[in-house]
């Protein structure tokens, strides 16, 4: 593990990034590229966001709302409608921890089809004709 500070700013290609976490954790790349620009920033509000973004305000607004609830983002402490991104080590193990519980759930799932197929099939071969 790294020493805290010990870590030099690299040049990043954000949609190298983008695809990489949509390919691994399903993460939507506007996610990702919303991530990424509140990671520059102690904190941005909706309208600076979605001009980025060239989204709407409304559509910034439900795409901020789906970041906290994925653990990405923050509200910015303060009166002013900002947001902050979360440490990428606290994103990255909230977008784990996620993905972790959907392939669990996905392999609870295939497990019970198995189960279900010997049910319904085991009578069929123990009934057969010799």
């Amino acid at each position: 593990m790294p020493v805290p500070g010990s870590l030099k700013r690299q040049a990043i290609d954000k949609n190298q990034i983008a695809k990489l976490l949509e390919q691994q954790f399903n993460l939507p790349t506007l996610e990702t590229r919303a991530y990424l620009q509140m990671l520059e920033e102690s904190s941005i509000g909706v309208d600076e966001l979605a001009e980025t973004l060239a989204l709407s305000t409304e559509k910034t607004k439900d795409l901020l709302l789906t970041m906290i609830t994925r653990g990405l983002i923050i509200k910015a402490p303060g009166p002013n409608d900002a947001f902050s991104a979360l440490h990428p080590r606290m994103t990255m193990t909230n977008i784990f921890k996620t993905y972790e519980k959907m392939v669990v759930q996905d392999l609870r799932d295939r497990r019970a089809t198995v189960d279900r197929m010997v049910n319904l099939l085991t009578p069929i071969f123990d009934e057969r004709k010799n």
